[in-house]
């Protein structure tokens, strides 16, 4: 096996990323933020109700450890 320190030319096997396969998941066009008096447009790939800003927060466990 040459591991190129020679300068010999070594490949590996492999399949070609080509970023085609499932589209991403989308949702309804037109739709604004939940918060009365927002008028932010959300995007078609927010699941949410919510802006970004106005999206309640929640707290993640940290590997077992409870926060909150």
């Amino acid at each position: 096996m040459d591991d190129g320190a020679s300068g010999g030319h070594a490949s590996i096997g492999g399949t070609w990323f080509t970023g085609h396969g499932r589209p991403s998941r989308t949702f309804p066009n037109g739709r604004v933020c939940g918060d009365p008096g927002c008028e932010t447009k959300l995007s078609i790939y927010n699941d949410g109700d919510y802006c970004y800003l106005h999206e309640p927060q929640s707290v993640p466990r940290m590997r077992g450890k409870k926060i909150a």
